[in-house]
Parts: C-alpha cells; structure tokens; sequence
C-alpha cells in the first residue's frame, strides 16, 4: 500500500501525517470536520485552554460514536432477526411444495 506525507492543519497548527494515498481525502475531511468543531467549541463555551477544548471535542466525538455503533448493533440484530424469518418462511414454502 503506497502512502504520502500529508500536512493537515487542524486549529491553528500544522501536522505532518503519513496516510495511505486512498485515504489522503477522507483524512483531509477529517481534519477539517475535528477543526471546524474546535473552533465552534471555543466560540460556544468559555473554554480557552486548548486542552480543554481539545478533549472536551474528543468526547464528543467519541460520544458520536458509540451512538452510532450501538445504532448499528441494534440494527445489525434486527436485520439477523429478519434474514432467519424469512430462512424459515423459505424453509416452510419448499418443505410445502414437496
């Protein structure tokens, strides 16, 4: 897998990552997404340290997430739940037509 050096700028700073070249935009889009939401955390709340800002985004982020994945695995088990429905309406309709 080919990769490059890339330089992102996220909240005033400059950093040199290297990324697999497929993954150069969605890493770009990335850095722009966690920026954008730095600066709107700074101009909502009074927090100035950037620590602060940064982890306080970082939970957000994260919280974002497990959201996400528990949303998934609810319905990756609803969608198991169907398949195994229609295995046995299946299963019943060709055991009928022997």
């Amino acid at each position: 897998m080919d990769t490059q050096v890339v330089n992102i700028h996220v909240f005033g700073r400059t950093l040199k990552l290297t990324c697999p070249v497929d993954e150069i935009e969605a890493l770009n889009i990335a850095a722009k997404d966690l920026d954008d939401r730095l600066n709107e955390l700074r101009r909502k709340t009074q927090l100035m340290n950037s620590d602060q800002l940064i982890i306080t985004a970082a939970l957000n982020i994260s919280y974002e997430l497990t959201k996400e994945k528990l949303k998934n695995n609810q319905l990756d088990g609803e969608f198991t739940e169907r398949l195994k429905n229609l295995q046995l309406l299946l299963d019943r309709a060709l055991n009928f037509s022997n």
